[in-house]
């Protein structure tokens, strides 16, 4: 995987506090000097559990250190504050083995200071349309189902992801958590992303 930035790119809404932000770009992939941004997103974002955290950091290094073989991928939404370039949030997906045409998303997260300013939409349309270009149909996630991921559900929810009530063999809720499914339309998605 090539550190390319993707043709999408996000306007942000300006506010007073984000003055010196000129926008922000979706860019394919991780370097080292990545891994202690994206990291540090993970764990403040406490949604983690210990278990994730470590399973993160190990895609994070494979990603960052790896030789492009990897079947996981990450997306970077990055700035430019002050004249130097931040990353400011992140996506991370891959295929799910044995199950052709299905992938999952692992974790997203956009530091606080930027929510609702459509960068985790960004993400995951890029991410959409990447796995379609891959010939993907459909994308699983798990989250949970305490009071903490509400608002990651809303996001999901609010980005067409659907609560699945049917049981997937290949993709099994643990620990009491909540799958979704976003199947990938090429037509439609053609209509709402040109």
């Amino acid at each position: 995987m090539t550190n390319q930035d993707t043709i999408m790119e996000i306007s942000t809404i300006t506010e007073p506090c984000f003055d010196d932000i000129r926008g922000v770009r979706i860019v394919s992939g991780l370097t080292p000097n990545d891994m202690e941004a994206v990291l540090n997103m993970a764990a403040v974002s406490g949604v983690f559990s210990s278990d994730i955290m470590m399973t993160a950091e190990d895609m994070a290094w494979d990603c960052a250190y790896g030789d492009g073989s990897e079947q996981h991928m990450f997306l970077k939404a990055v700035t430019t504050e002050s004249g130097m370039e931040k990353t400011i949030g992140f996506i991370c997906y891959g295929p799910i083995p044995r199950w052709t045409e299905s992938y999952e998303l692992y974790g997203i997260v956009v530091e606080t200071e930027y929510h609702r300013l459509g960068i985790g939409t960004g993400l995951v349309a890029e991410m959409r349309r990447q796995i379609l270009a891959e010939h993907g149909k459909q994308i699983f996630l798990e989250t949970g189902s305490d009071r903490i991921f509400e608002g990651a559900r809303l996001f999901y929810e609010a980005n067409e992801f659907v609560y699945e009530h049917r049981f997937y063999k290949q993709f099994p809720a643990t620990n009491g958590g909540i799958i979704y499914r976003l199947g990938i339309d090429a037509d439609l998605f053609d209509e709402q992303y040109q």
